[in-house]
């Protein structure tokens, strides 16, 4: 649930404490995110999170370290000159509104005293932030929106700010009983409240008061929770997977927090790695989607190419008989010979230049017929090679959908680099984690663990850390990840589960009938200067399974985090 005006009214309150501090740092991690570091007199030094992101946005105090992307944007590098250095003369919210209006006063470059506000929207996919001058025109912000772009307002620099269309809602906290059982009538109280009531979201309305609540019911319950909230009695709780309040729901399950900053940071956590993790498994997809395709077209190119082989050799016999036929007029479009390589003799009919003479035109011919031919003969030293990069390709598009942590997206990533699908940036190079990411562990009946790999380099280091004499299988011709039965001898059901496992985990997923070979971990070994998770293998078995994610589901060990 995106922050609705009620819990940005708590949330003001919070940042009460902000009053008088001074901006030390600005960062912009993200398109959609500003860090301010704050050093306050009553609050020390904090990182204030804005977030305008049309799903996640909020304002919260955040205490992890965020990174700096490689080169500042340019949004960025304005709020440093003006606002650091800056204190924070209030924290203010126009009515209900999902606005947050920042007062500031610093010096500008001539040491003169000057006013600026910050105005941060969490307006869903509207959202937007401004840094205003005193005169309240827009110095610059981080969405634009011109003329002529279906825009309700002109969003650019120079341009007097602006507020967004104030809507005929009522002010919640000074309405009585009476007004609100008016208003309601015999309409349900999450169809109405939003629409009645300003800083009311849809979600909330619904976490207020149930709708077969009756009417006297419903609007007493209004009644207090406004009451409360005007009288800065929070009681901040997160509804899982529904978001964050500023009071605490009835007949409903929830989490109560000390604070709104506390709730925000519960609820938003997961969202934002998950949407860090989308975000880069999506970056990776689209350039592996790129070079899948880039791959695609030359092998089908080279396949084109030595499948022409009857017109290669038809270029050569052209040649050979113009060569053998004397007398033919310059100038001609065509002439038709005999070709006394047929069996019996058969007249054919070969196009000319007319701008050349006939030895020319075998020349033409032959020099064709030597480039096709040398083409076809480099097609066929390069499918080999085509074929390879392409399973390469469709193995890390496998390993992409499955990865799970940041880790192990990084992990492909610097693969991609090393081989050359990826530019290794120039920012400043940190010392590799000493955590290692993991697999995928399941755990069988008989309490076998089954490891599978979620990224080339955690299928070589399963290969390389297990005991030879366990069981490695692999769904057979089709990219998969690479899965190890830590088990010499296991049980007929155990390896059925392991391969049922390798099949699911594979290109295969949603086919019938799959082979999935199996050998021990002895006999699977990497060529030498091979790609990552390229391996040999040898005295297999072959298991025909059908993938099943209700087999398997049960026999996933979920690993702490």
């Amino acid at each position: 649930m995106a922050t609705d005006g009620l819990t940005l009214y708590a949330c003001i309150y919070e940042l009460q404490d902000l009053v008088g501090g001074k901006i030390d740092k600005v960062q912009q991690p993200d398109k959609d995110i500003v860090i301010l570091h704050i050093h306050a007199p009553n609050a020390g030094r904090v990182k204030l999170m804005l977030c305008i992101h049309a799903e996640n946005g909020r304002i919260q105090t955040v205490s992890k370290n965020f990174e700096n992307p490689e080169t500042a944007p340019a949004f960025c590098m304005l709020l440093r000159k003006y606002l650091i250095g800056c204190r924070i003369v209030s924290v203010t919210q126009p009515g209900l509104n999902r606005i947050a209006v920042f007062s500031l006063s610093g010096k500008n470059e001539l040491y003169d005293a000057v006013q600026m506000r910050l105005v941060v929207e969490l307006m869903g996919r509207h959202g937007n932030l401004f840094l205003l001058n005193d005169s309240g025109i827009i110095i610059d912000c981080l969405r634009h929106f011109g003329i002529g772009e279906n825009a309700a307002r002109i969003c650019l620099p120079n341009v007097p700010y602006e507020a967004p269309p104030e809507t005929e809602k009522l002010d919640p906290f000074s309405v009585s009983v009476e007004q609100i059982r008016s208003i309601a009538q015999d309409r349900t109280p999450g169809k109405w409240l939003t629409d009645a009531f300003g800083g009311v979201s849809r979600l909330c309305a619904e976490q207020i008061v149930r709708d077969d609540t009756p009417r006297d019911d419903a609007a007493r319950s209004i009644f207090d929770v406004f009451s409360d909230l005007k009288e800065k009695r929070f009681e901040p709780s997160v509804i899982p997977g529904v978001g964050v309040l500023s009071f605490r729901p009835k007949n409903i399950d929830s989490i109560p927090c000390s604070s709104v900053n506390e709730a925000q940071d519960l609820y938003y956590r997961a969202r934002d790695e998950q949407a860090i993790l989308t975000k880069n498994r999506t970056s990776l997809r689209a350039v592996l989607d790129h070079a899948r395709k880039r791959t695609e077209k030359k092998l089908s190119e080279c396949m084109k190419t030595i499948g022409d082989e009857e017109h290669i050799e038809q270029d050569r016999l052209y040649g050979e008989l113009l060569l053998g036929v004397h007398g033919i007029p310059a100038g001609r479009r065509s002439v038709t010979v005999p070709n006394y390589y047929a069996d019996p003799p058969t007249n054919v009919e070969i196009a000319l230049d007319p701008k050349y003479s006939a030895a020319d035109n075998a020349q033409r011919y032959f020099k064709r017929y030597r480039k096709n031919k040398a083409a076809r003969a480099y097609a066929l030293a390069q499918v080999d090679a085509l074929s390879a990069e392409l399973d390469y390709l469709k193995g890390q598009l496998l390993n992409v959908a499955v990865c799970s942590t940041r880790e192990e997206l990084a992990e492909i990533r610097e693969e991609l680099i090393r081989e050359r699908y990826l530019r290794e940036t120039v920012e400043k190079r940190k010392a590799p984690s000493s955590a290692q990411s993991r697999p995928i562990r399941y755990r069988s009946p008989d309490g076998v663990d089954i490891l599978v790999g979620k990224n080339n380099l955690q299928n070589e280091r399963l290969v390389r850390s297990s005991d030879p004499n366990a069981i490695w299988l692999h769904a057979k011709g089709v990219p998969a990840s690479h899965v190890v039965l830590n088990s010499a001898e296991p049980s007929r059901e155990t390896l059925y589960l392991a391969a049922v496992i390798a099949a699911h985990h594979s290109g295969a997923s949603a086919s019938e009938n799959v082979p999935v070979d199996y050998t021990q971990v002895r006999y699977v070994k990497k060529p030498a200067g091979a790609r990552p998770g390229f391996v040999n293998y040898f005295h297999q078995h072959t298991l025909y399974v059908t993938p099943s994610l209700d087999e398997i589901a049960p026999y996933r060990v979920r690993e702490e985090s």
